[in-house]
Parts: structure tokens; sequence; C-alpha cells
């Protein structure tokens, strides 16, 4: 890696990790402990810009600094914030590499929130028990009211501002010298 890759990538990273602490809401009125935030977004931008495994990397990183700085979770909530971002924007990237259009970029960001949503079905069904101490019984329940609709939502509200934004960034970055190959979106 470059000096410009490995400072486009700090720099996005350090936005996701002020969004992910500044901007936090409920968006399932009946499960407010279920929090939006659009750290998401740069992340995503790191994948369409560099690929997949730069995305995982950071998305990694991120995950264990927002343990470490806020305590929301320990352990389990950066398992957890591993899982549904991971496999959001490795797959969203991976698809977006293999088809770089601007369909690439909507297919590969609603495969990406299918991923999501289908990854952290069975990961709450393993890890909420244990950390929270809830019955498998009543995460089950929790699934169809609370957890498949927030991960949709979340995902597809941070699909929607990833392409939104991300054709502008990459613009201006191409204009500044920081990235070399033409985007698509």
């Amino acid at each position: 890696m470059n000096a410009k890759k490995i400072t486009n990538i700090g720099v996005l990273m350090a936005l996701s990790l002020v969004m992910m602490i500044l901007v936090k809401f409920p968006i399932i009125p009946t499960m407010p402990f279920l929090l939006y935030e659009p750290g998401d977004v740069p992340i995503l931008i790191i994948s369409f810009l560099y690929g997949p495994l730069p995305a995982l990397v950071s998305t990694l990183f991120l995950s264990i600094l927002m343990a470490v700085i806020t305590g929301l979770g320990g352990p389990y909530g950066a398992l957890m914030h591993f899982l549904a971002t991971g496999a959001f924007v490795g797959v969203a990237g991976y698809i977006y590499r293999i088809k770089h259009t601007k369909k690439g970029a909507i297919t590969g960001l609603i495969s990406g929130s299918l991923a999501m949503t289908a990854i952290m079905i069975p990961a709450n069904l393993i890890v909420t028990p244990i950390y929270l101490g809830a019955s498998y019984q009543q995460v089950i329940k929790l699934l169809i009211p609370g957890i498949i609709p927030f991960n949709l939502s979340k995902s597809l509200i941070n699909s929607t501002l990833t392409f939104l934004v991300y054709k502008k960034l990459a613009n201006f970055l191409r204009e500044k010298g920081l990235i070399k190959s033409p985007e698509a979106i």
C-alpha cells in the first residue's frame, strides 16, 4: 500500500469512528436499545475504493476501538459489529469489484444489506443469550419484530447514504490526485 492509500483509509476510519460515537438513535420504537449509527458509510467507501479486504481490516480495527473507547458491548459488541459490518462491506465491495458500474454498486449494496441481515440472525441467536443472559426463545421472539427489520433498515439507510456521496467523494479524491482509478458511480 502506498502512503496516499493508507492516509485515505485512515481518514475514512477516523470519520467512521466519529460517526459511530456521535450519531446514534433508535429506529425501531419498540426496541430502543437497537441504535442506528452511520459509521458503515465510510467503511463502504473504503470497500468501493480499495476492495473488501481493506474494508474488512478497517472494520476489525474499528470494532475493537469502539468497544475500548465506549465500552458498549465489550468483546461481544465488537464481535457483533465485526460480523454485521464485515458481511455488509465484504459482500458489497466484492460485487462492486467484479462489476464496477452503477448497477454493480446497487447490486453490491443490496446484496451486502441482505448478507448483513442474514449473518445477524444466527449471530444474535448465539451471542445474545451469552451476552445478555436472555434465553434462546426470548431472542427468537425478537427476530421478526426487531432484529431483522433493524439490520435491514440500518444497512439500507447506509447503502443509500453511500450511494449518494461515493461518486462525489471519489471525484474529489481523483481531482486532488489521491486516487488514480476511474470510479463507475
